[in-house]
C-alpha cells in the first residue's frame, strides 16, 4: 500500500508539472500553460460555447499574451506600476470590486491579478500617447494622404441578400431577375435581421478601395457593376454563407473635411504611435 501511495504520488506530480509547462519565454518572463488554459476556458464561457477551443485560439491568446507581458515589462521598468495616477484608479476598482461583492467570488484572486496587469498596460500606452503628442501638422498630413489615396476613385452604397446555402441565393437572384425589387427579394430572403428591416441596403456608402484592399471577394465581384445591377452568382463569404451584392448608388468618393476628420484622424495617429511602440518592444526582445 505503502509503494502504491508513493507512486501515486509521483504520478500527480508529474501530471501537475505537465499541465503547467511554459509555453514561452519573454525576457526571462515565462508564460506557462495554465494561464492559457484559464484564458481559452473564460473566452468559451462568456461566449456561451460560440468559441470553441482551437490551436488558432491558443495561438492567439498565447501572441496577446506575449504583447501583454512586454508591456507589463515596459511599464515597470518607468515605475508606472508606482504611478499615483494608476495607482488611484487600481483603488477605485477595488473598492467598486467590494462593493458589489465581487472580491467573495471564485477565481476573483487570477481575474484581479489579470486586471491589474491589463490597467498597467494601458498605463504604458497612454504614456506613449502622452510624450509623443500628435501635432496639427501631422493630422493636416494624413488628411492630404487620404485625398491622395481616394482622388479618383469610387464608392458605393451596396445592397446585399445572405443566405445559409448557394440554392437559396439562386432562388433570390432568380426573382431579382424575374424583375422583382432588390428591396423587396432581401426582406424574403436573407438572413440579416438589419437587412430585412432595410431591405438589405444600409444607408452609408462604402469605397471601392476600401473593399478591394479587405474584401477581395467583394470587390471581384462588384466593380465592374454599374447603378442597380446586381451579382449574378452568389458570392461565398465566410463559413456557408452566400451572398448577393446589388450597386444601389455609385458616386465619386466623398470626403468630409479636415475639421470633420480630425478626431478621428488623431486617434489613427495615435494607434499608429502606439503599434510602433510595441513593434521596438518586440525587436528588443528575447522571446523563445
Amino acid at each position: 500500500m505503502k509503494k502504491q501511495l508513493i507512486a501515486a504520488a509521483i504520478m500527480l506530480g508529474l501530471t501537475g508539472i505537465a499541465a503547467a509547462q511554459t509555453v514561452v519565454t519573454v525576457n526571462g518572463t515565462k508564460i506557462d500553460s495554465k494561464e492559457i488554459d484559464n484564458r481559452v476556458a473564460i473566452l468559451v464561457q462568456e461566449s456561451q460555447n460560440q468559441i470553441q477551443d482551437s490551436p488558432e485560439l491558443r495561438k492567439n491568446i498565447t501572441d496577446r499574451l506575449v504583447t501583454r507581458t512586454l508591456l507589463i515589462q515596459a511599464a515597470k521598468k518607468q515605475n508606472l506600476d508606482k504611478d499615483p495616477e494608476y495607482l488611484s484608479a487600481l483603488s477605485q476598482a477595488e473598492a467598486e470590486a467590494k462593493r458589489l461583492g465581487d472580491d467573495k467570488k471564485s477565481g476573483f484572486k487570477e481575474e484581479w491579478t489579470f486586471f491589474k496587469d491589463n490597467l498597467l498596460t494601458q498605463a504604458y500606452l497612454a504614456s506613449v500617447v502622452k510624450n509623443n503628442p500628435v501635432k496639427p501638422e501631422d493630422v493636416r498630413n494624413a488628411y492630404n494622404d487620404l485625398v491622395n489615396y481616394y482622388s479618383g476613385t469610387q464608392e458605393v452604397q451596396l445592397g446585399e441578400i445572405l443566405t445559409r446555402d448557394a440554392d437559396t441565393a439562386n432562388k433570390a437572384i432568380a426573382q431579382l431577375q424575374a424583375k422583382k425589387s432588390f428591396t423587396t427579394v432581401a426582406k424574403e430572403y436573407t438572413i440579416d435581421p438589419a437587412g430585412r428591416d432595410n431591405g438589405g441596403i444600409p444607408k452609408g456608402y462604402v469605397a471601392i478601395k476600401d473593399l478591394q484592399a479587405s474584401a477581395t471577394p467583394v470587390y471581384n465581384a462588384i466593380k465592374d457593376l454599374k447603378k442597380g445591377q446586381y451579382t449574378t452568382t452568389p458570392v461565398q463569404g465566410n463559413g456557408n454563407i452566400y451572398a448577393v451584392f446589388y450597386v444601389n448608388d455609385k458616386r465619386n468618393v466623398k470626403l468630409p473635411t479636415q475639421k470633420e476628420m480630425e478626431p478621428i484622424l488623431s486617434r489613427r495617429l495615435q494607434s499608429a504611435l502606439m503599434a510602433n511602440a510595441i513593434e521596438q518592444l518586440y525587436k528588443s526582445a528575447s522571446i523563445k
